[in-house]
C-alpha cells in the first residue's frame, strides 16, 4: 500500500508555489548539484544530476545504511524534490528498489516529547499501517528508506551517542532523538537507506562517526531557469524579456538558481510588464514592489499594515537568535495575534496545523524575507532594541544576516521606499540619514587599508543605496583610492565596482588583481566602467574567452589607451584572437601581454592589426611566451608596414621557465625590418633568448644606417662573445646610429670584450646615455678602459656595472671619475667583490649606488 499525503502550503508572491502543486501538476524541473569529482570503484565520474546522484548512492552496497545529507538553501527545492522522488517512487518511475519509503519532517517531530519504540513512531506518522503489518515491513531494513526533511527546524540537538545509549530493537522505547540518531548511524535497522535535507552543515555533528554522502543543490542551472520562466509566462516574448531582465539585473545576487526567487521575480515582472510600471533595479526594489502588491491585494488600512510589518520584524529578529520554528506564544509576543487568522500572515510565514490549536506552529517562509522584515523594523520603530545604531545592530547579528546591510541601504533611498511607504507610513528620517553618513564613514575608511576585499563590500552597499551623489562625494575625498587594485572579485562586486565607477564618472586606472575566474557574464557587468578607463589592468586572473570577447568591444573604438593583462596564462591563442578583433579600430597605445600562454600561430593575426591604418599601437610587450622564431617573423610582417606604429616590442623571458625561445633564425626576418621604410621600432627586448653572435651579428647591420630609428636595444644573457661586442663597437662609433641605450649584461665577454665598448664610448660620434654591462666578468684590469672612456664621454648618464669582479683598488679611481664627470648621473656597483672599508669613499659621492 502506497500513500501519502504531500505537502500543501498556501502560495504566496514571496514563497512560490506549494510542492504539492509543482509535483502533482507536472511543473517540476529537476535541479542542477555541485560537480561531484570524486571517482567511484570502477574509475568512472559520480553522476551529477540531482536525481541520478540520489538513486546511485542510495543504491550502493545495500548490505550497508546509506546516509545521504541532501543540502541547499531555503527555496532551493529540497522538499519538492523529495516529495517528486515519492511520487516517482509510487508510480514505480524510481527507487523501485525500495519496498517502502517513510517521510517525516522535523517541524512534526519536535511536538513528540515522549519516549517511544521505533514502530510507535512510524504508526504515529503514518497511521494507515497496522501494528502487524508493520512488524512484517521492518524485518527486511535492505528495502527501506527513511526521509526526514528540515533539519534546521527540529528543536531538539541530534548528537553521536556511545552504542551503549542506541536502540537496536523496533520494539525499544527511547527519545525520539535518539531513535533517528540510532537509523542514522546503523545501529537500528542497519542496512536501511537514510535520506535527510537540511540547509547547511551546521547542525551535522551527530554525522561525524559515520560515512555520509553529501549533495549540494544549487538549483536552477541558466537553461533551467529558461525553461521555468518559459512554463511561468504564457507569452514566450515576455518570458525571454523577464528572463534576460532576472539575469542581468539580478544575477549576480547569487539568488537567481533559488526557484523560490525565480517565482518572485515571474510574479513581479508579470505584474510590472502589464502595469508598465518601472522595472525593479536592486534587490530591495524587489521585495519592497512585492510586498507592496500582497498589501495592496489584501487592502490593508496604514496603521494595522504598520503594526503587522513591526511585529513581523520583532519576530523575525527573536528567530535569528532562537528558533526558526515559532510558537503561538512568540506570535503574542510579537504582537501578532490580532492577524492569526488573517490570510495576509501567511504571505510571510508558513503555518503548520490549525491556527486555532495551541499546537500550530509558524517559520518565516525564507531567511532572506526574515532580513528584510528586520531591516523594516529598524526605520518605523526608532524605540525598537534601545534605539542602537546601525553599527551596533550589523555587528549583534553578524554571521546570523547575509542581506541585512543591503535591504538597510536600499531602503534608505526614498525613491525605492516610496511604493511600501505609502502603505506602512513614512520611514524614520533620522535613520535614514543616519544610514548614509555610516555607508560613507566606512566606505572611507576600507579605502584607507591595504585590503583589497573591505571597499568592495561598501560598493555593493553603495550599488543598492543608488545614491551617485553620496558615491562621488566619497570619490572626491579618495581619489586616489578609488582607482585601487581590486582581487578576487564576485559577480556581485563585478555589478557594485561598475556602478561605484560610473557614478564617477570613470577613471583614469581601473586595477583588477588576481580576480579568479572572470566570466563573461562578469565582464559583461564591468563593461560601461571598461571605457571609462583610460588604463585597464587585469594581471593574474582567469579570463574566460568569453571575457576576451567583452574586452575586446571594450576597446574597440573606446578611450582605453593602455590594457595590461599580464600573467593571464590561460589566455592563450583562442583568446588573444577574440582580443586582437578589438585592436582593429580602436585608440589603444600599450598593450602589455607577458606570460598568457601565447604561441606563434597568434602572431600573423597581430602582424594583420600592426598593418592597419586604424591601429594606434604604440607598445607591445609579448614577453615569456613560448612564441619561437616563426612568431617573430610572422610579426616582422607588421613592423615593414608603412601603417605600422609600433615603437617599442619587448620579446624577453621573464625566466627559463618562460621563454621566447627565439634563437638566430628570427634575426634574418627582424633586421630586413628595421631596415624598412616604414619600421617606426625605437625600442627592442630581445634578453634572455639564445641569439647567439650569429644572430646579434645580423641585427648589427641595420643599426649602421641612418634610417634604422631603434634607439633603446636589450640582448641580456643572449649568448653574445668578444665577436658582438667588437660589432656593437662599430655601430656606436659609425656616426649614423641612433642608440641611446644598450644592455649587454650577463654576456661573459670579460675585460677584452668590454674594451671595445670603452672604446666606442671615447669616440664623439657614440650618443649612448645608458649602458649596462652587468655580470660580464669585468675586473680592475679593465679600470684603464673605464677612465679613457668616462673622461672623453660627453652623452652617457647611467652606467651598470654590479655583479662584476671589481674590488677596493678601483673604487677610487671610479668614484673620482663620477666626481669630475659633468654628464654621469648614477653608476651601479653593487655586488662586486668590495669590503666596508671603502664604504666611505663611497659616501663622498652621491651618484654611487654600492
Amino acid at each position: 500500500m502506497m500513500t501519502y499525503c504531500f505537502e500543501s502550503r498556501h502560495q504566496s508572491a514571496l514563497c512560490g508555489q506549494s510542492p504539492e502543486e509543482v509535483v502533482l501538476t507536472n511543473q517540476y524541473i529537476p535541479l542542477s548539484i555541485a560537480e561531484n569529482m570524486e571517482m567511484e570503484g570502477d574509475g568512472t565520474r559520480s553522476p551529477n544530476t540531482l536525481e541520478d546522484t540520489l538513486r546511485t548512492v542510495l543504491l550502493r552496497n545495500r548490505d550497508q545504511a546509506r546516509v545521504v545529507m541532501m543540502l541547499g538553501p531555503a527555496g532551493v527545492g529540497k522538499t519538492t524534490t523529495m516529495q517528486k522522488m515519492l511520487l516517482d517512487w509510487a508510480g514505480r518511475e524510481e527507487l523501485e528498489e525500495f519496498d517502502f519509503i517513510f517521510p517525516f519532517a522535523f517541524r512534526d517531530l519536535t511536538l513528540l516529547e515522549q519516549e517511544m519504540s521505533l514502530e510507535d513512531f512510524i504508526l504515529v506518522q503514518h497511521g494507515h499501517f497496522t501494528s502487524e503489518s508493520l512488524a512484517v515491513i521492518l524485518q527486511s531494513p535492505q528495502s527501506l528508506l527513511f526521509m526526514f526533511d528540515g533539519l534546521e527546524q527540529y528543536q531538539y540537538r541530534l548528537e553521536s551517542t556511545s552504542h551503549s545509549a542506541l536502540c537496536t530493537k523496533p520494539n525499544q522505547s527511547a527519545p525520539v532523538s535518539v531513535l533517528i540518531t540510532s537509523l542514522v548511524q546503523g545501529e537500528l535497522l542497519k542496512g536501511a537507506s537514510i535520506l535527510i535535507t537540511a540547509r547547511s552543515t551546521a547542525s551535522l555533528s551527530f554525522l561525524s562517526d559515520i560515512e555520509c554522502n553529501h549533495v549540494q543543490i544549487l538549483g536552477f542551472s541558466p537553461p533551467q531557469r529558461k525553461a521555468y520562466f518559459d512554463q511561468v509566462f504564457t507569452d514566450p516574448k515576455n518570458a525571454e524579456q523577464a528572463f534576460q531582465y532576472t539575469e542581468q539585473k539580478m544575477g549576480f545576487y547569487g539568488l537567481c538558481g533559488n526557484p523560490v526567487f525565480c517565482w518572485i521575480m515571474c510574479f513581479l515582472l508579470k505584474e510590472t510588464l502589464e502595469t508598465g510600471d518601472d522595472l525593479p533595479e536592486t534587490l530591495t526594489q524587489v521585495y519592497v514592489q512585492t510586498s507592496a502588491s500582497i498589501f495592496r491585494a489584501h487592502n490593508l488600512e496604514e496603521g494595522r499594515a504598520r503594526d503587522l510589518v513591526l511585529g513581523l520584524g520583532k519576530m523575525a529578529t527573536y528567530s535569528l537568535g532562537n528558533s526558526q520554528l515559532l510558537s503561538q506564544k512568540d506570535l503574542a509576543d510579537s504582537g501578532l495575534q490580532q492577524f492569526l487568522m488573517s490570510p495576509l500572515l501567511s504571505a510571510f510565514l508558513f503555518l503548520y496545523g490549525d491556527p486555532a490549536s495551541d499546537n500550530c506552529m509558524f517559520s518565516f517562509i525564507s531567511p532572506i524575507v526574515q532580513e528584510f522584515l528586520i531591516a523594516l523594523l529598524y526605520y518605523l520603530d526608532i524605540t525598537w532594541s534601545g534605539g542602537e545604531s546601525v553599527e551596533v545592530l550589523l555587528g549583534k547579528l553578524e554571521g546570523s544576516v547575509k542581506f541585512l546591510d543591503v535591504f538597510l541601504s536600499g531602503l534608505s533611498d526614498a525613491a525605492q521606499r516610496k511604493p511600501l511607504e505609502g502603505i506602512v507610513g513614512e520611514f524614520s528620517k533620522d535613520r535614514t540619514e543616519g544610514l548614509r553618513e555610516w555607508l560613507k564613514n566606512t566606505t572611507v575608511q576600507s579605502l584607507q587599508f591595504l585590503s583589497y576585499k573591505r571597499p568592495l563590500s561598501y560598493y555593493r552597499l553603495l550599488h543598492q543605496s543608488q545614491n551617485p551623489a553620496l558615491v562621488k562625494e566619497i570619490s572626491d575625498s579618495q581619489a586616489a583610492g578609488l582607482g585601487r587594485y581590486y582581487s578576487e572579485l564576485s559577480a556581485w562586486d563585478s555589478a557594485a565596482l561598475n556602478y561605484v565607477v560610473m557614478c564617477c564618472g570613470g577613471r583614469d586606472e581601473l586595477h583588477l588583481h588576481s580576480s579568479l575566474n572572470i566570466t563573461g557574464e562578469m565582464t559583461l557587468h564591468l563593461i560601461p566602467a571598461f571605457r571609462l578607463s583610460r588604463k585597464l589592468a587585469l594581471l593574474q586572473c582567469t579570463l574566460s574567452t568569453a571575457s576576451y570577447v567583452h574586452l575586446a568591444s571594450v576597446i574597440h573604438k573606446g578611450r582605453t589607451v593602455e590594457l595590461d593583462l599580464s600573467y593571464n596564462r590561460a589566455m592563450g591563442d583562442s583568446g588573444a584572437k577574440a582580443l586582437f578583433e578589438g585592436l582593429r579600430d580602436c585608440s589603444l597605445q600599450i598593450l602589455r601581454l607577458p606570460v598568457c600562454g601565447l604561441r606563434a600561430a597568434c602572431c600573423e593575426d597581430l602582424a594583420s592589426v600592426l598593418a592597419l591604418p586604424s591601429t594606434q599601437l604604440h607598445v607591445l610587450d609579448l614577453r615569456s611566451n613560448e612564441l619561437q622564431d616563426e612568431g617573430l617573423i610572422q610579426l616582422c610582417r607588421g613592423l615593414r608596414s608603412p601603417h605600422c606604429k609600433l615603437q617599442e616590442l619587448r620579446m624577453t623571458s621573464l625566466a627559463r621557465a618562460f621563454d621566447c625561445n627565439l634563437t638566430d633564425a628570427c634575426c634574418e626576418g627582424l633586421a630586413v625590418a628595421l631596415l624598412s621604410e616604414g619600421c617606426s621600432l625605437t625600442e627592442l627586448d630581445l634578453s634572455l633568448n639564445d641569439l647567439g653572435d650569429s644572430g646579434v651579428l645580423q641585427l648589427c647591420e641595420p643599426l649602421k644606417f641612418q634610417g634604422c630609428s631603434l634607439e633603446k636595444l636589450r640582448l641580456v644573457n643572449c649568448q653574445l662573445s668578444e665577436a658582438t661586442f667588437r660589432e656593437l663597437g662599430a655601430v656606436l662609433r659609425s656616426g649614423n646610429s641612433r642608440l641611446t641605450a644598450l644592455d649587454v649584461g650577463l654576456n661573459k665577454v670579460g675585460n677584452t670584450g668590454a674594451k671595445y665598448l670603452w672604446q666606442a664610448l671615447a669616440d664623439n660620434h657614440c650618443q649612448l646615455e645608458h649602458l649596462d654591462m652587468e655580470m660580464i666578468n669585468l675586473t680592475d684590469g679593465s679600470l684603464e678602459d673605464i677612465s679613457a672612456a668616462l673622461k672623453a664621454n660627453t652623452s652617457l648618464k647611467t652606467l651598470v656595472l654590479k655583479n662584476n669582479i671589481l674590488t677596493d683598488a678601483s673604487v677610487p679611481s671610479l668614484v673620482q671619475l663620477i666626481n669630475d664627470s659633468r654628464t654621469i648621473q648614477k653608476i651601479n656597483l653593487q655586488y662586486n667583490d668590495f669590503t666596508e672599508d671603502v664604504f666611505e669613499i663611497f659616501e663622498t659621492c652621491g651618484r654611487v649606488k654600492y
